[in-house]
């Protein structure tokens, strides 16, 4: 493409994509009028959002339960407070496959017990103890499946689930990379790095951001159900979360990122990500990435586009120094976007043909930005390897990637 046509496709680009801003913002003050959500949800075994209808009909916030409840039977008030709140839930689906967990916990620490049942068993009756199975491991129930499902101990659980880690991921590294938490404000494609945490453990705790609530065209790259539709994309990741690893430490923020709560937010945060869309959140995410000394990671879906940001170590300009620190101050308190601020993130000259058509389109026969649930899931994949390499004290430089996949086989055919 000549310099001169390259320019004008910029310029529609920029004119389409500043449109598309507007409308965003529309839709979010709509929003907003419609929904108010909470504060900051607490941490613990069992987890709640809430979201106030606007209408005045409804008096009462409506809660959204995001963790189960937990319960340990190692004591007899334990199994008692157990019981009495079973008999509550009657009607509910039970899970009880507590002998087969135990059966794998043994022979991971014990391979050779696979072909010999007899000392399987033997080793079994070991581990439960004399007080028998009713004192042995935890019962979880999950309120928004209405059911309730039998589990090794906490430590017993994390053991087998991550058994298939190793040795990728070995003891030590798991046990270090477990002290650590991710923060990620968005989850469009925030979602799929979200799970993808949780699921190896590459972090024990992670606070998820978003404003947003869960819609219908989401779940072409949201891994969830038509059931989630309407509630907030916190409280649906965090879900998928929690049906994975009752034991994992999620906080959601469902207000979204912002000025107010973003030295709340990164308390305690390790490594930061950024998948969102308002030009003021990301600014502030660099700021206080740069001022907490902290990684921040920025996953974009198109051509895999992939931004390693090492502000954890001195020095750093904003964006690998495509940000100034004049031009971020002023961003941070952006009511939307301009050419100037669309440029210092992105290279319209780098982006797919496809990516560059669809932003002339946004706004007029497209209503967003395309994105498919392969990118998004390779894109989260990608970002948990950087993550975790980077928290491991593996070398991986500040620079933005592309992780193109169709390039890399077209290239390979040829």
């Amino acid at each position: 493409m000549r310099g001169v046509e390259l320019k004008g496709v910029i310029r529609s680009c920029h004119d389409a994509f500043w449109e598309y801003v507007k409308w965003l913002k529309r839709l979010q003050i709509l929003t907003l009028r419609v929904f108010k959500t909470s504060e900051a949800c607490s941490q613990g075994t069992r987890d709640s959002r809430e979201i106030e209808p606007f209408n005045v009909m409804s008096s009462a916030p409506k809660p959204y339960e995001t963790h189960p409840e937990v319960f340990r039977l190692d004591s007899s008030p334990r199994r008692k407070l157990f019981q009495e709140r079973k008999q509550s839930t009657l009607n509910a689906h039970v899970v009880d496959s507590l002998e087969d967990q135990v059966a794998e916990l043994l022979i991971i620490r014990q391979p050779k017990l696979k072909a010999q049942p007899e000392k399987l068993a033997s080793e079994i009756r070991r581990e439960i103890g004399p007080d028998g199975w009713d004192a042995y491991g935890v019962w979880a129930w999950f309120p928004w499946r209405a059911t309730w499902v039998r589990l090794l101990p906490e430590s017993a659980f994390i053991e087998v689930r991550t058994n298939r880690n190793r040795n990728k991921i070995n003891q030590e590294e798991q046990d270090e990379l477990g002290g650590k938490t991710v923060g990620i404000v968005g989850l469009s494609v925030g979602s799929s790095l979200a799970v993808t945490l949780a699921m190896e453990r590459i972090c024990g705790r992670l606070k998820l951001a978003d404003f947003d609530t869960l819609e219908l065209s989401n779940l072409n790259r949201i891994q969830t159900g038509v059931h989630h539709l309407g509630i907030p994309k916190t409280v649906a990741v965090a879900r998928a979360i929690a049906e994975v690893d009752p034991f994992f430490e999620v906080e959601l923020v469902s207000e979204g990122f912002t000025s107010d709560n973003a030295k709340e937010f990164f308390e305690g945060v390790d490594c930061v990500v950024d998948a969102c869309d308002q030009v003021q959140a990301k600014a502030n995410l660099r700021w206080h990435a740069r001022e907490a000394g902290i990684p921040l990671i920025m996953e974009t879906s198109d051509r895999g586009m992939l931004d390693i940001e090492r502000y954890d170590q001195s020095g750093q300009a904003f964006l690998h120094g495509r940000i100034s620190d004049d031009l971020l101050q002023e961003m941070r308190s952006a009511a939307e976007w301009t050419p100037a601020y669309f440029d210092a993130f992105i290279d319209v000259a780098e982006a797919s043909a496809r990516g560059v058509e669809s932003l002339q389109q946004v706004g007029e026969t497209l209503v967003g930005w395309p994105q498919l649930y392969s990118d998004v899931a390779g894109g989260g994949a990608h970002a948990a390897q950087v993550i975790r390499k980077i928290f491991l004290g593996d070398s991986v430089s500040d620079a933005r990637h592309y992780l193109e996949w169709n390039e890399q086989l077209i290239e390979s055919v040829n």
